[in-house]
């Protein structure tokens, strides 16, 4: 089940109750960000709101992007805040987090630096193998991420 306030505002200390409730019957994933580019959320407000998420009992915490990659965890332009990401890793296990990430380029950037079995989210059903097969370094863009690196 996911317990989201990205379209509907809903004060947090209710978003948590509903996550602890809805733990005993299921399997929880919350959402963080807004679906709103205006409302620009600050680096420790991200890492407040998901770990109270993560302590009332949800299994994942969904960072917002959208289904154009635009807002949340990336600028207008679909650039990742990459400041923004690292602070949240700071704090927050990156097992623990799902990433939205629509474009290509967003998908890339995390596997290059969470590695290839990283969460994952709002993937287009047409982009599902082409993103496998990067996970797996059969495209160019992360071939190399799977070569022996060692010194010869």
């Amino acid at each position: 089940m996911e317990v989201s306030d990205g379209s509907v505002t809903i004060p947090h200390a209710e978003k948590c109750g509903y996550i602890e409730k809805l733990t005993k019957h299921g399997t929880v994933l919350s959402e963080v960000g807004s679906k709103d580019a205006a409302h620009i959320i600050p680096p420790y407000k991200w890492i407040e709101l998901m770990r109270a998420e993560l302590n009332a009992g949800s299994t994942y915490v969904i960072a917002e992007a959208r289904e154009a990659g635009n807002v949340g965890i990336y600028r207008g332009s679909g650039e990742v805040r990459e400041g923004l990401v690292q602070e949240i890793l700071t704090q927050i296990p990156g097992e623990k987090i799902i990433w939205e990430a629509p474009q290509k380029a967003q998908q890339l950037y995390f596997i290059e630096l969470l590695g290839c079995n990283v969460n994952l989210g709002n993937i287009a059903p047409t982009e599902v193998i082409p993103l496998e097969t990067m996970r797996l370094g059969l495209r160019g863009d992360t071939f190399d991420l799977f070569l022996d690196k060692k010194e010869a």
